[in-house]
C-alpha cells in the first residue's frame, strides 16, 4: 500500500499552534494574530487571557498598546501630506534634517529622552525639551533608530497642517481603511475595551512608553492601540500601494524575518507586522511580553519560526 501523505497544517491550525506554544514557553499571557495569505484570505487566532488578575479570554476583538508600531501609520501620514502637497519631505528644517530622515531614522537625533523622569515640568514643557534635543551626529551621516525622531516628526505634521496627530491618523489611516478602532491610550483618556494588560503599574488602555505617557497627548513615537485585524489593514494597505511609508519600515531582518525583501516594524510591548511584498502576504502578531513586568523576553525567535511556517522565503 502507497502511504498517504499528511496534509500540511493550515494557517489556521499555525496560528493557533504558535500562540498555545508562546503561552506554555510563558513568553506572554495573551496574544492575537491576523495572517493574509497570498489569496488575501484572513486566517486569526487568539489565547489567553487579558491579563494575569483578568482570566477575561483574549479574542479577535482584544486591542494591544501597539508601542512603536505607531510609526508606522504616522509614516504614512507623513507621505499622505507629502502627496496632497502639505509637506515637503525633503526640505531641511531650521534644525537641517529633513521630515524623509526623521521617518528613516538618519535625523541625527538621539534614540530617546529623559523628559518623562522630570516630574517638574509640564507636558507642554517636556515636549519642548525633547524637541530641543542636541543633535548627536549631522543629518543624514547615521542611521539611529529614534523615539525622539518620531515624536519630532509628529509635531512637524500637526504645525504643518494645525491639526493633532489624532485627527491626521484618523483622516490619513483608520478613516480610510475603516479601522475605527485604532486609537490613541492617554492618561486621561485610556483606550477601551477588551485591552490586554501590559506592565504592572500602567493603567489599562494607557500607553506603556513612559516618553509618550509624559506627554499626555498622542506622539509619534508610540501610543496607539489597535486589534491584529486593525494593524492588518495596515499592512494590507502597504501592500497595495494604498498607503506608503517610505523609509519607515525594516527591510530583511534576519533575526525576525526570513526574506531579504519582508519588510516591517517590531514594538517592545510584544507586537510586530511583517510584509512580504513578492508574495503578497502579511503576518501581524500582537502579545503582551511586557506583562506583568518588563523581563527581557526575546521574542525575535518565536516571530521568525512563526514567519518560517507562514512565510518562507520565495
Amino acid at each position: 500500500m502507497t502511504a498517504t501523505a499528511t496534509p500540511a497544517p493550515s494557517p489556521d491550525d499555525v496560528l493557533r499552534d504558535a500562540l498555545a506554544d508562546g503561552l506554555r514557553r510563558s513568553l506572554f499571557t495573551g496574544a492575537t494574530a491576523a495572517f493574509s495569505d497570498a489569496t488575501g484570505r484572513v486566517h486569526r487566532a487568539a489565547a489567553g487571557t487579558l491579563g494575569l488578575d483578568d482570566a477575561t479570554p483574549v479574542d479577535s476583538a482584544t486591542r494591544a498598546d501597539l508601542a512603536s508600531l505607531t510609526k508606522v501609520p504616522v509614516a504614512a501620514v507623513a507621505h499622505a501630506l507629502a502627496d496632497v502637497g502639505a509637506v515637503d519631505l525633503d526640505r531641511p528644517t531650521e534644525r537641517g534634517f529633513t521630515p524623509r530622515q526623521l521617518v528613516a531614522h538618519t535625523s541625527g537625533l538621539p534614540a530617546e529622552s529623559d523628559v518623562w523622569r522630570r516630574g517638574d515640568l509640564r507636558p507642554a514643557q517636556r515636549l519642548q525639551r525633547a524637541l530641543d534635543s542636541p543633535l548627536v551626529t549631522p543629518p543624514g551621516a547615521v542611521f539611529r533608530y529614534s523615539c525622539v525622531g518620531f515624536v519630532t516628526l509628529g509635531h512637524l505634521l500637526e504645525e504643518a497642517t494645525g491639526q493633532g496627530l489624532d485627527s491626521l491618523v484618523e483622516e490619513f489611516v483608520s478613516g480610510p481603511l475603516g479601522i475605527p478602532g485604532l486609537d490613541w491610550g492617554l492618561v486621561d483618556r485610556p483606550a477601551t475595551g477588551p485591552v490586554l494588560a501590559t506592565e504592572s503599574g500602567t493603567p489599562r488602555g494607557v500607553v506603556h512608553d513612559e516618553f509618550a505617557q509624559s506627554l499626555a497627548r498622542p506622539a509619534g513615537n508610540a501610543g496607539l492601540f489597535g486589534t491584529a485585524d486593525d494593524v492588518l489593514a495596515v499592512g494590507r494597505a502597504l501592500l497595495a500601494g494604498t498607503l506608503e511609508v517610505g523609509e519607515g519600515l525594516r527591510t530583511g531582518d534576519a533575526t525576525w524575518m526570513t526574506g531579504p525583501h519582508q519588510r516591517g516594524h517590531t514594538g517592545f510591548t510584544g507586537t510586530s507586522l511583517l510584509l512580504d511584498p513578492d508574495a503578497g502576504t502579511c503576518l501581524v502578531l500582537l502579545t503582551n511580553r511586557v506583562h506583568p513586568d518588563r523581563a527581557l523576553v526575546d521574542l525575535a525567535p518565536f516571530r521568525k519560526s512563526l514567519a518560517q511556517r507562514l512565510m518562507p522565503p520565495s
